[in-house]
Formats: C-alpha cells, sequence, structure tokens
C-alpha cells in the first residue's frame, strides 16, 4: 500500500519511534489519527505535521488512557463517520529493566496489559471497519527480546513474545482476507523508554543503539510492505535466527555477561 493511499491509527504518537514514524508517514502523504496520553505534546506534533501536509491530507490527534475502552469506543466511532483507518500500528508500550524478583505483581500486569492486552483489544475493535476497506493492515511493534530472552526483561520479554505469536496466528487467521498483519522487531533504540542503567549497560556490552528516526525509515517500509516479520539491526538480526535455531548458544553467551547485567538491572 502506498503512503498516500494510508489512513493510520498510530498509538504512542509522543515516543520517540512514534513521533519519528508519524513525521515519515505525514512527510510521504499518509492521513493520521494520533493518540498518546498527553494531549498538548500530540498537540504539537500535529501542528507540526500539518505545516507539511499536503492538499487532502487528514491529521487528527487525540489524548487517550489505552486501558480506557469506552473512550476508544467513542472515538472508533467518529472515525467511521469521518475518515476510516486502513492501518493500524500498534506502537504504544512500556519496559522496565528489573531482576524478575525485584518486579512488583503491578509492574507485571500493566507490562503485559499495554505491551500485549491492549493491541490485541484494539485490532479487535478495528477489524469491522479494516475489513471494509479495499486494503488494510496491522502493523505491532515489539522487540526483538520478543525473540530472544534478555535477563532482566522477562516480563517485558513475555509481552513481545506474545505480541509476536498474536501477530503471527493472526495473519494466518486473515489470510483469506484483504487485511495483511505484520509485527516489527527494533532492537535498543535511542529513547526515554530506556533508563540510563540501561544505557549504561549496553555501553559496556558494546551493543549498539539506534536514532529513532533510522527505525522509523524501516518501520514505515515495512509498513507499505505486506511482510509478516521483520527483525531490524545487526547483529540482533542474525542472534534472533541463532536463538531460534541453537538457543544453547545463545543462553552459554548471555550467562558470561550475567553478572554484568545483573550489576547494571540492580542499579
Amino acid at each position: 500500500m502506498k503512503p498516500e493511499q494510508m489512513t493510520v491509527l498510530l498509538t504512542g504518537a509522543n515516543g520517540g519511534i512514534g513521533s519519528a514514524l508519524a513525521s515519515e508517514l505525514a512527510q510521504a502523504g499518509a492521513s493520521l489519527y494520533l493518540t498518546d496520553r498527553d494531549q498538548a505534546s500530540l498537540d504539537q506534533l500535529a501542528t507540526q505535521l500539518r505545516r507539511q501536509a499536503r492538499e487532502g491530507q487528514f491529521i487528527e490527534a487525540h489524548a487517550l488512557d489505552l486501558q480506557n475502552e469506552s473512550a476508544f469506543d467513542d472515538w472508533i466511532q467518529s472515525m467511521d463517520a469521518t475518515r476510516p483507518v486502513n492501518v493500524l500500528v500498534n506502537n504504544a508500550g512500556i519496559s522496565r529493566f528489573e531482576l524478575f524478583e525485584r518486579q512488583t505483581t503491578q509492574d507485571i500486569e500493566l507490562i503485559m496489559s499495554l505491551n500485549t492486552i491492549v493491541p490485541m483489544k484494539l485490532a479487535r475493535k478495528l477489524l469491522p471497519m479494516l475489513k471494509q476497506q479495499p486494503r488494510a493492515r496491522i502493523v505491532n511493534i515489539a522487540s526483538t527480546f520478543g525473540a530472544l530472552g534478555f535477563p532482566g526483561y522477562s516480563v517485558y520479554s513475555a509481552s513481545k513474545y506474545s505480541i509476536r505469536g498474536f501477530s503471527e496466528a493472526l495473519a494466518r487467521e486473515l489470510a483469506d482476507t484483504d487485511i495483511s498483519v505484520g509485527c516489527f522487531l527494533p532492537r535498543a533504540t535511542q529513547t526515554a523508554i530506556n533508563t540510563s542503567n540501561v544505557v549504561e549497560m549496553n555501553r559496556a556490552m558494546k551493543v549498539a543503539m539506534d536514532p529513532p528516526q533510522r527505525v522509523a525509515r524501516a518501520l514505515m517500509a515495512f509498513i507499505a510492505s505486506n511482510r509478516s516479520q521483520q527483525a531490524f539491526g545487526w547483529p540482533e538480526k542474525l542472534l534472533v535466527h541463532i536463538n531460534a535455531l541453537f538457543p544453547a548458544l545463545v543462553s552459554n553467551g548471555l550467562r558470561k555477561k550475567l553478572p554484568l547485567i545483573k550489576r547494571f538491572a540492580a542499579a
């Protein structure tokens, strides 16, 4: 699907990857429904994007708590009447780098809810609208940790493994429709989701972190494609494949680095 044919619902639009992706989409001619929690930041982003918009482009910003289903239902009804969505990008999510034994029940429930349950609910709520479009696409943002479990990210990895599995199953379920489903797996990115101890650990382990603009460009191409899954970043892309075939090799490598990882996780 060409960008100028897209009307995209993008969650987590105020974030590092989200705002960079919104800019890429707008520049390419896509219409946008942007959502996040802070209306003032969303309005600022929307104003900036409208300055570079082409004639006929539609850009709307609406702050929402994605766990408030009734508020989202009302917005979906207004979309259907105004400009139906044909692309859903589930980008909103949270991360917590901490040893599992220190995480609270609330931490676990919140991470699983925002990273896994909410994207599933949004996809289900939008399916009737998406099925009415000549072509439609659902893209879920996972992580390389959704294909490679990493110490200190046990719950986060579980949430991203879940959304990757959901994406794969839903793609197969909708194979006889005009809706394609994809899952994008970026590696560590230079955004606020990564705390200072994560940045320092990555530096100590010589793990690269991508600028959000670079991730957004690759994600833009993935959305426009019909691909079902893409891991982004090297050597993480290779490690994902190795972990699928020879998980013991990855486990042995990570075990050697476990004291370092635990030190930063405890920071």
